[in-house]
């Protein structure tokens, strides 16, 4: 590769108005070749964020984007819209765990609350305990904190608490006594459950987690070389018991952008697994028994390898039950045994359907439960038992259903339900009973203001004539005159399922007069492997002409009109997002893109990069360079072209998609394009909202929706100049 540097000079420019003009920067060309092919990289001076002048520019693009969104005037009546249904519903209950003995252990943020705190019940009925305030951690510090991640022990008596900074990944860990209420041990640093989990061992004497060496977003070394530690309760967090990791297990083979991740299954299993996690949807996959599992002279053995395309496991005595992709697209659950496993002919239980993917499993005393998905947006529930399978039918139809044992020693099931316009119901249900138990911690609460919509589940024809998933959300009886603002929203990455959520505040655009439109684009999970791939490395176009697609069938069919059309992105979505709208600026009157992934030639050097590989490839290999060449938006910017108008933001803090990926193709946009592109920098955040106070993300969706109502001719959002 060879790099030749040309020139720099940095321009601002400041009007009388309130309003400044937008910081312009000149070009630092940059010239690369990969196989024998030369690619201008004309803003390569920005990936330079030690440069003063990069941060100026980056200041600039903020403070103007800023005064831009300001005066959007329904932006205030957006963010007042979302904390209603808060102050209404008065709390709301985050993530929940509860215990084979029926303990239940949750997050609850009150209305008027910026972050949650933890609670506790001692069953269903009882009456609810404060544990843990976020608030009082780290008195004195100029920086506030929120609970990311949190686990007890299989007894509830011990709880592990992750404990991080507004807008960071990377977080502190501390191990709380239920009974005393007290922090009992100093903080393990350096960890990063949101990714590798906490898992404890069986006597509860301590558990296991990965810990990261290198925490700075913009270290190069970022997220590499982890370890998965074991912490024995009482002892010295500084001193680190690796258990899996490349130093400490020469028999495993790992990469340093791996997590090594090790899992429990359960209180009384005697099997303890080591996987070779990662960005990559099937990994590698060891194990131990228990009782060598912190002996550093025990080897892990290999169980099995990303080709067998396991995707999920449980255990059931010595038997491995798992549902594989392997010659079965659509999935299919399995059974080995342990001591002598076999994927090549693994004796198969619950073979795959044609119509439906297998989504998820979980194994009871009951027998085996699972669930079918149809295009990822229509679930079911099944009990399989004494070889026969049966329907369980849910007390209403579900978009999405999650479910959990506690292992085969328990008879229980525990089920989320949740759909577009449901908010997620957490059930417990028993086969003898057929009882769903409704134990929900959140209130029963009703909005009216979404009682007028409804959900349509459509297809249409992609460019190559494949049938695409749409889900379309908007109130009844909407004309179809093509006068509808629509946002149509996608990811179609890392096998994503795409399955329906409910967000009161994503659906303010509905309540607003908007139509959305949910693509389920190629690259995602909805339709099994073969979907999946179907979007991976040189199949990445399908993801970004599938989403054209159903934007021509949504402009065809009368529901809306370029004029009135806006697409959104977010992450790796961001690919699908950019390369739409440089190679149809015509279809699309607004952009939104959310932290997202715009210069993938570059993506293998960010600090997330190593992994990144895996799903997108790498520069080294020719037939990978074409791919991400073409998947790369920031060099799909052409002269002279009148692109969408688009709001761009990024978070200073952003470990997996770095700011200056976002701020290249920002500066190349609107040196080229005519309509107005604003580059909103949080200097304060990280990836998206991902560990955000509630009031930036009310903020974030207001400034979104605010800005593309704006651009599509809305009355009620229309700046007085």
């Amino acid at each position: 590769m060879r790099i030749i540097f040309i020139a720099l000079l940095f321009l601002t420019a400041c009007s009388e108005s309130t309003i400044p003009q937008q910081p312009i920067l000149k070009r630092i060309n940059a010239v690369d070749e990969y196989h024998n092919q030369k690619i201008t990289d004309p803003y390569r001076n920005l990936e330079n964020l030690e440069d003063s002048t990069t941060i100026s520019w980056l200041l600039g693009q903020e403070d103007y984007a800023s005064k831009i969104l300001k005066n959007i005037p329904g932006q205030d009546r957006l963010i007042e819209k979302q904390k209603r249904f808060d102050k209404e519903k008065s709390y709301s209950i985050g993530l929940t765990r509860k215990t084979y003995d029926g303990q239940f252990f949750y997050t609850k943020l009150f209305a008027g609350d910026s972050v949650a705190r933890l609670y506790y019940k001692k069953n269903i009925a009882a009456k609810e305990e404060l544990l843990y305030d976020p608030s009082s951690y780290g008195k004195g510090e100029q920086k506030s904190y929120l609970i990311n991640y949190f686990k007890p022990d299989w007894k509830g008596e011990k709880i592990a608490i992750s404990i991080a900074n507004l807008g960071e990944e990377i977080s502190e860990i501390i191990i709380f006594d239920k009974k005393s209420k007290k922090i009992i041990s100093e903080p393990l640093k350096n960890a990063r459950p949101g990714i590798g989990g906490v898992y404890w061992l069986p006597d509860n004497s301590g558990f296991t987690y990965i810990y990261h060496p290198h925490i700075d977003p913009h270290d190069p070394n970022y997220g590499l070389n982890s370890k998965s530690l074991l912490y024995k309760l009482g002892s010295d967090p500084n001193i680190h018991k690796e258990i899996f990791s490349k130093p400490n297990n020469p028999e495993v083979v790992f990469k340093p952008e791996d997590f090594p991740k090790v899992l429990i299954y359960g209180n009384y299993y005697q099997y303890a697994f080591g996987q070779v996690s990662g960005s990559s949807r099937f990994k590698d996959m060891y194990f131990k028994t228990m009782a060598d599992l912190p002996l550093s002279n025990k080897p892990w053995k290999l169980l099995y390898k990303k080709s067998d395309k396991v995707e999920q496991i449980d255990i059931q005595n010595d038997y491995l039950i798992f549902l594989s992709a392997k010659n079965a697209s659509n999935y299919q659950i399995c059974k080995t045994s342990l001591k002598n496993p076999d994927f090549e002919n693994p004796e198969i239980l619950i073979p795959q359907d044609k119509n439906s993917v297998i989504s998820d499993f979980s194994v009871t005393k009951d027998g085996i439960y699972f669930v079918r998905m149809k295009n990822g947006v229509e679930a079911k529930l099944y009990q399989y038992v004494n070889g026969e399978e049966r329907e369980v039918i849910m007390p209403k139809p579900s978009g999405s259903i999650r479910i959990n044992s506690y292992g085969t020693k328990y008879n229980e099931l525990t089920i989320y339900n949740e759909g577009w316009l449901e908010e997620g119901v957490l059930y417990e249900y028993t086969s003898s009973s057929s009882e769903f138990i409704n134990i929900s911690l959140n209130p029963p609460f009703d909005y009216p203001e979404f009682e007028n919509l409804i959900v349509k589940e459509i297809e249409t024809k992609s460019h190559d004539g494949t049938m695409i998933p749409i889900s379309i959300i908007h109130k009844k009886n909407v004309k179809m005159d093509g006068k509808n603002p629509t946002l149509f929203y996608g990811y179609g990455a890392y096998g994503d399922p795409g399955n329906p959520f409910f967000s009161s505040s994503f659906l303010t655009w509905v309540n607003e007069g908007g139509i959305i439109a949910i693509a389920h684009v190629r690259g995602g999970g909805e339709k099994g492997d073969t979907w999946y791939r179907g979007g991976l490395k040189n199949t990445k176009p399908n993801t970004w002409k599938d989403m054209i697609a159903c934007t021509q069938h949504m402009i065809k069919e009368g529901y809306t009109s370029p004029e009135k059309s806006v697409l959104m992105g977010s992450s790796a979505g961001g690919i699908m997002a950019g390369r739409a709208m440089t190679d149809r600026p015509d279809l699309y009157k607004a952009v939104i893109l959310i932290s997202p992934a715009m210069n993938m030639l570059r993506s293998e050097i960010q600090p997330n990069g190593l992994n990144s590989i895996k799903e997108f490839g790498t520069v080294k290999i020719e037939k990978e360079f074409k791919a991400l060449l073409e998947m790369d938006s920031y060099h799909h910017v052409e002269k002279n072209v009148k692109y969408p108008a688009t709001l761009i933001t990024a978070g200073m803090k952003d470990g997996r998609v770095v700011v200056w990926d976002p701020a290249k193709f920002a500066a190349r946009l609107q040196e080229n394009s005519s309509n107005l592109v604003l580059f909103s920098v949080d200097f304060d955040s990280g990836h998206g909202s991902l560990n955000n106070s509630l009031e930036k993300y009310y903020k974030s969706f207001a400034e979104a929706f605010s800005f593309a109502f704006w651009q599509t001719g809305h009355p009620d959002y229309q700046p007085e100049n």
